[in-house]
């Protein structure tokens, strides 16, 4: 039987009327059911990100937990972003020692996708007309879908899977590799201009543009980066030196000043570098290049405030299992 509005209402974990009430309000609920705050891009432009209240965070949190068990929905092996157990770093390990890379980034991609698509999406996946329309009045906001709400991810993918399929089908059509990490595009191989237009005209027939400035060809011998990671060798990806040099100087300043020194009067707190974003990088470096990352990991642990340790006893449990 089709998903219904019912269903919908026991999935989210609030009634039907509630529900309803939200989507209604939805609309004009700003301040109250959620916030956006403007974040100014590298490049030029705003990028806006919605913060929900608890009320909407708790329906779209329950909501984004139905459509990943209940949606017959399953991510294509090339998709890496927001898929459990795939990540920047198993995107990156499919296009190492590539003669040639090309990255195609998709412009505003999470607000380009609209109440339309979405409600197409969700019938195509088993949902009724009234239950799509409910569900979809609840997970966008000004008609599209933002950045920020728990349930976007997965339906950022849902709605780009017939484009998915289009642009594999070509890549393995003509040798080429592709991957998807969210907006980042990667195809690598003997890849040249035809292959660059064959892509655009794909993107653009389905309804996607193009972030030109981000496009780049990268060839063997130069920098060669996928999502962040170097993949320039052959037999893993590599955190980028910049990143490596200015974070072993943090731990070696820490270890030799202390964490308050380095916040005071080496730039720290001037980069927001608190204890969590430090342990964050941290294990992001471990995860990538474990004999970098777990000493850094290590020396951070031993001085940073314990007040600030976001992991707890589990932390502990790993720190004292890789000594």
């Amino acid at each position: 039987m089709p998903f219904s509005i019912h269903d919908l209402a026991q999935h989210s974990g609030v009634s039907l009327r509630l529900l309803e009430l939200l989507s209604e309000r939805l609309p004009t609920g700003s301040g109250r059911l959620f916030k956006t705050q403007s974040f100014r891009k590298k490049r030029g432009g705003l990028r806006e990100i919605v913060t929900p209240g608890p009320g909407l965070d708790m329906v779209t949190k329950n909501l984004h937990r139905s459509f990943s068990t209940v949606l017959p929905y399953s991510p294509p092996d090339h998709v890496h972003g927001f898929v459990q157990r795939r990540s920047t770093l198993s995107n990156a390990s499919a296009h190492l020692d590539k003669s040639c890379i090309l990255r195609v980034d998709l412009e505003d991609f999470f607000p380009s996708i609209n109440s339309e698509q979405l409600e197409s999406a969700l019938q195509s996946q088993g949902y009724d007309e009234k239950a799509a329309s409910l569900a979809v009045s609840v997970v966008t906001i000004a008609g599209k879908l933002p950045i920020g709400l728990s349930t976007s991810p997965f339906l950022s993918n849902l709605v780009f899977e017939d484009t998915d399929r289009l642009l594999a089908q070509y890549a393995e059509a003509e040798g080429l590799t592709f991957t998807r990490y969210v907006d980042d595009l990667a195809f690598s191989g003997e890849v040249t201009d035809r292959h660059f237009t064959a892509i655009e005209r794909i993107l653009d027939d389905a309804g996607w543009s193009i972030n030109a400035s981000k496009t780049a060809y990268m060839r063997r011998g130069g920098p060669q980066y996928v999502t962040g990671l170097y993949v320039g060798a052959a037999d893993r990806p590599r955190i980028p030196r910049a990143t490596k040099r200015r974070m072993r100087w943090i731990a070696h300043i820490i270890s030799k000043f202390g964490y308050d020194a380095y916040m005071a009067d080496f730039g720290g707190e001037n980069a927001d570098m608190f204890p969590q974003r430090l342990m964050g990088w941290a294990c992001y470096i471990a995860a990538v290049e474990p004999e970098l990352g777990y000493p850094m990991l290590r020396a951070f642990h031993d001085q940073l405030p314990v007040q600030y340790n976001p992991h707890g006893d589990a932390w502990l449990a790993i720190m004292n299992d890789i000594d």
